[in-house]
């Protein structure tokens, strides 16, 4: 009976849930807003459930979002800007790993971290998807990449 359900909704809502660990601020009112704004495809990828709060995951390999991640304070690892639809820039540090791209928002509060796996690396539109959502989150003063 289960298994019926499970092909009638679709295979990504039977898959098991992604692990992530909760960020530090994942309370914060304006995460659950956040989640609320994010598509349910990215990059192609549809999205999955998540073990924690203020978390979305898309795709398999997963692309994680966390919302209330510990800010970021001044910082020698590379920054990118990335222009959001409506023309507002969102600032991300940018640390390449072994088998992802890890994406943490600057000069928002609260921060956002985005991992991209390797196999997405191409795919621009994510993080351009992505700014479009978080650039409505409130500005940390004027800090801003360099």
């Amino acid at each position: 009976m289960v298994a019926t359900g499970c092909t009638l909704v679709g295979a990504t809502a039977c898959a098991n849930p992604v692990g992530v660990d909760p960020a530090p601020s994942a309370s914060e009112p304006v995460c659950a807003e956040l989640l609320l704004e994010l598509p349910d495809e990215l990059g192609g990828q549809e999205r999955r459930s998540t073990t924690s709060q203020a978390s979305r995951a898309w795709g398999d390999p997963a692309i994680v979002l966390r919302c209330g991640v510990t800010p970021l304070g001044p910082t020698v690892e590379g920054c990118v800007t990335v222009a959001s639809g409506d023309g507002t820039e969102v600032d991300w540090v940018v640390i390449e790993h072994e088998d992802h791209g890890s994406f943490t928002t600057y000069g928002r509060l609260p921060a956002v971290e985005v991992r991209i796996p390797s196999e997405y690396a191409g795919d621009q539109t994510i993080m351009t998807e992505l700014s479009a959502v978080v650039a409505d989150l409130p500005r940390d003063g004027d800090r801003a990449c360099l």
